[in-house]
């Protein structure tokens, strides 16, 4: 077996603010909307985000913690940092030879987007 793709599911309290805040501020493109379910990509990343009434398996809500390479992550730190994006780290060059920085959604999932040094 070789793994093709991977998708993060996020469970948010409220999907249509976090669809706001996913596709107005941190850029992503809205991909598709199934009940309280929705699909998002930027690039080759997609994530899906799960509103509190969608049925299925459920996570708890702000616990999400996922890291999506970027090709330039200066460019979109400074991009979503002027639309208001939530900073929860700020840019840097870390020890293990990434530049990275954190943002959170209002349910307090946090997104790293980082690229190589």
């Amino acid at each position: 077996m070789k793994a093709l793709n991977i998708t993060v599911v996020i469970h948010v309290s409220d999907l249509e603010r976090a669809l706001k805040y996913y596709t107005e501020i941190l850029g992503f493109t809205f991909d598709f909307k199934f009940g309280d379910y929705a699909g998002l990509f930027n690039g080759e990343a997609c994530i899906h985000l799960c509103g509190p009434t969608n049925p299925g398996e459920k996570k708890p809500i702000g616990s999400a913690h996922c890291c999506i390479d970027c090709d330039d992550v200066n460019e979109y730190h400074d991009e979503i940092s002027a639309k208001g994006a939530i900073i929860s780290f700020p840019i840097g060059d870390r020890a293990y030879q990434v530049r990275d920085f954190a943002v959170q959604d209002h349910d307090g999932n946090t997104l790293v987007f980082g690229q190589p040094i």
